[in-house]
């Protein structure tokens, strides 16, 4: 196989050096995916020599793991079987279009947020960002569904199109690009490709090239903090603001997780904060902006909130956050060393239930409640009242007895929220699958199926889904 590899991409891009292996073998879930090195990694720097690959690997019925920039904390990109190959994209890192009047960007897999930020502002242009590091791969994020929304006037599906390379070399080019040069439309003839290929992690093929969603960046902004003493009084105001429209940004925050995490480095009593903090952001060009901001303080007026007299370093940095995509959260600067997360999609209505829940399964699997925290995140439009939430626990990674109750949690937890009814999960990462495949009936076989066309001899990121 190495030989083989090296005669593709050339001898200084592939290694079976045990040492470098070892580190492609673990990331953060490492509670819940034993580490496992790749037999080796291959970094190809061109489509060809990605489709010469996997056509060997193909052949050879040899897993391939496909891998962009390696921030990664579900362990999607970990190897399940024995002589895998790490297939490291992250040397096709070209930006391959910002188109201006389309308002979109073409992007290849190793191309990072702070990479695409930089050239989009220049068109006063963004993408829309995760609560990730800027090292995040672009594309990964956005084929997976992982832009949970740090800005909730972006809405949630932010991809047009994709072309990707199936196992038996096959290119599948979706949406608008299947027939022209104009990759700027989602739905072409026939179904949806993208959407059913979508958040499926590396198991159909490798995804090239991907066509994103751009948005505004205005100069007009206005963040506010507004404090409540229970998840149940800011309902109505985080259901008002969203439902007109007024915000560019929304979150609902526990005061003692995120928002230390987000200003952790500022000198500040975050002990006399409610219990929740309400962080939102106005944006808008003039004349817009000044309306909403006005709509806005009355919203906050009539609510059950207190106005919260945050430091103008403090909302700089909020607004850094959501709309440059500078990643200051508590996944950065931790609060125990290590991050948990089970992330669904509910709608608002469902919060304080979720909330509940949380506090109990954690309570149940013996977790203390300060490990315990919450994050909403209201997206837009608000048809259907759209929430990504964020069960966060962060523990001591060092630990091997709170490993073990992490795990605990899981196993309650995961049955307790499709009791409770949730829109969906936010990634198909360890121990989610296995609950909800006997929920949604013939659907699964007919998944299965479609996979099978596209990767007879599953190949692809194999035993990571099924």
């Amino acid at each position: 196989m190495f030989e083989n590899l090296k005669k593709i991409v050339g001898e200084q891009y592939v290694t079976d050096d045990p040492a470098i292996c070892y580190s492609y073998s673990r990331d953060q879930h490492w509670n819940f995916v034993p580490a496992k090195s790749p037999a080796c990694i291959v970094m190809p720097g061109t489509r060809d020599e990605i489709r010469e690959i996997l056509l060997f690997a193909d052949e050879n019925k040899i897993p391939v793991i496909p891998w962009s920039t390696g921030i990664n904390v579900r362990s999607l990109t970990i190897p399940v079987h024995d002589n895998s190959i790490l297939l490291d994209l992250s040397r096709l890192n070209r930006i391959i279009e910002i188109n201006e009047e389309m308002m979109t960007a073409t992007v290849e897999p190793g191309v990072t947020f702070g990479q695409l930020m930089e050239e989009t502002v220049k068109c006063n242009l963004r993408p829309s960002f995760p609560d990730a590091p800027l090292t995040a791969s672009v594309l990964a994020n956005n084929y997976l569904r992982g832009i949970y929304q740090t800005s909730s006037a972006d809405g949630h599906d932010h991809t047009l199109s994709f072309e990707m390379i199936l196992p038996n070399g096959e290119l599948i080019k979706t949406g608008s690009r299947a027939f022209s040069d104009m990759q700027h439309f989602r739905y072409g003839i026939g179904p949806d490709i993208a959407g059913m290929m979508a958040a499926s992690p590396g198991t159909w093929g490798v995804v090239t090239e991907l066509t994103l969603k751009l948005y505004r960046v205005y100069d007009f902004e206005q963040a506010y903090f507004v404090g409540f003493d229970s998840v149940e009084d800011a309902m109505p105001f985080i259901r008002d603001i969203n439902r007109d429209g007024l915000v560019e940004s929304c979150r609902l925050l526990d005061h003692h997780s995120y928002i230390t995490g987000l200003f952790g480095t500022f000198d500040y009593d975050y002990e006399k904060l409610p219990e929740f903090v309400a962080c939102i952001l106005v944006a808008g060009i003039d004349g817009i902006f000044q309306a909403k901001n006005e709509l806005v303080k009355k919203h906050i007026s009539e609510s059950p909130g207190k106005l919260l007299d945050i430091p103008a370093t403090l909302s700089t940095h909020f607004r850094e956050e959501t709309i440059a995509g500078s990643e200051k959260s508590c996944m950065v600067f931790g609060l125990r060393g290590n991050y948990h997360c089970i992330g669904i999609y509910g709608p608002l209505t469902h919060v304080p239930k979720y909330w509940e829940l949380h506090k109990k399964t954690a309570s149940d699997a013996g977790i203390p409640d300060d490990h315990v925290y919450f994050y909403v995140n209201p997206i837009a439009p608000f048809y259907g009242q759209l929430c990504y939430i964020e069960l966060d626990i962060f523990y001591d990674g060092s630990d091997a007895e709170m490993g073990k109750k992490i795990r605990e949690y899981n196993n309650l937890q995961f049955p307790r929220l499709l009791d409770a009814e949730i829109y969906g999960w936010f990634r198909p990462y360890a121990g989610i699958i296995e609950p909800t495949l006997d929920r949604i009936g013939y659907q699964a076989e007919l998944w299965k199926r479609f996979m099978e066309i596209a990767d007879p001899n599953q190949i692809m990121n194999r035993g990571k889904l099924f």
